[in-house]
């Protein structure tokens, strides 16, 4: 597998992680924050999961590249 593909794959699966994880937290402490009154949707939850996902990986990959080493 060339370097910037496992590079690429490596960073925003961490970052998706990191995501997930991060959105999941929140649910248990507060869902009223993601809009779940009384009950959990789960359609809902998991768009919402998928969101935050998306967005850290994106970041982690960013970062990741803005504070590789150059040769």
């Amino acid at each position: 597998m060339p370097r910037l593909v496992r590079f690429t794959i490596v960073h925003m699966s961490y970052g998706g992680l990191v995501g997930i994880l991060t959105a999941t937290a929140m649910m248990m402490i507060r869902p009223e924050a993601f809009g779940h009154g009384g009950g959990v949707e789960y359609i809902a939850l998991m768009l919402q999961l998928y969101a935050f996902a998306a967005t850290f990986s994106l970041g982690s990959l960013a970062t990741a590249l803005a504070l590789l080493q150059r040769p």
